[in-house]
């Protein structure tokens, strides 16, 4: 796994994750198929003219562009599973950080590392709890026909 901090401002930073060693298996997971079948039916969803689906496609990619890059750069990074970590061959896991060694140490990359991955999460609790107390008052309108 190779990271990147690349400086945006004074202030603020892009963080990008690379993985090195991909092994693509043979058979697909249930997952990466559902996965592949999602993106080209929103692929095959953005190039029609008009419709119901043509508003779904413009109303998500409205959605997604309000998500901040910061959470963008997050989601390049894996997360660490206790089976993958157990697969993970010694030596295979080392962690390389790029960044640009003229305007950053490396204390203030690490800093930077660490505030990245934990600047947001109050705001991902407080979204998590207010989504649950959201669910019970908004499920009943999802069995009512339009």
């Amino acid at each position: 796994m190779r990271l990147f901090l690349l400086p945006i401002s004074t202030r603020r930073t892009l963080l990008y994750g690379q993985r090195l060693n991909i092994t693509t298996s043979e058979s697909q997971t249930y997952l990466d198929k559902g996965t592949t079948r999602a993106a080209n039916l929103w692929a095959k969803w953005e190039k029609k003219e008009s419709g119901w689906q043509k508003k779904v496609v413009d109303y998500g990619n409205y959605a997604l562009r309000r998500i901040a890059y910061e959470e963008w750069g997050l989601k390049s990074i894996p997360p660490l599973s206790s089976r993958k970590s157990e697969e993970d061959v010694p030596g295979k896991g080392l962690i390389e950080l790029a960044y640009p060694e003229n305007t950053m140490s490396e204390e203030r990359a690490r800093e930077i590392l660490t505030t990245l991955a934990t600047e947001r999460k109050a705001l991902h609790r407080k979204r998590l709890i207010w989504s649950f107390i959201g669910m019970p008052i908004s499920a009943p309108f999802a069995l009512i026909p339009m």
